[in-house]
């Protein structure tokens, strides 16, 4: 009954103080990593048209693709997909988005 109260007007501070909080255990946690279990991955293998790559591997091919064309040398066929140096540089392109390839003309 003896508490002063200003109706009308928000109060800046708590009428009575907030509890204090303390951690006991250690900040960092204890728990491992680890690896799921039951986790299966799935890839769409096309063994004729890996064969084919394969038979021109070391050789200069055009491999068009679903964004367009690279010209290089095929340096490497893997389960879901293709190593090509273009100048230099070695490109990773997924069997998935290979259209066609053909051997390149050359000059």
């Amino acid at each position: 009954m003896n508490r002063y109260v200003n109706y009308g007007y928000p109060q800046a501070y708590n009428s009575f103080p907030a509890p204090k909080y303390y951690r006991n255990e250690d900040v960092r946690r204890k728990e491992t990593m680890a690896l799921p279990k039951n986790v299966t991955y799935t890839t769409k293998v096309e063994p004729k048209f890996t064969e084919h790559l394969m038979q021109h591997k070391g050789l200069k091919i055009v491999i068009t693709t679903t964004v367009g064309k690279l010209v290089g040398t095929l340096d490497d066929v893997f389960i879901d997909h293709v190593a090509l140096s273009v100048d230099g540089k070695l490109h990773h392109i997924r069997l998935c988005e290979i259209v066609y390839f053909e051997k390149a003309e050359e000059k």
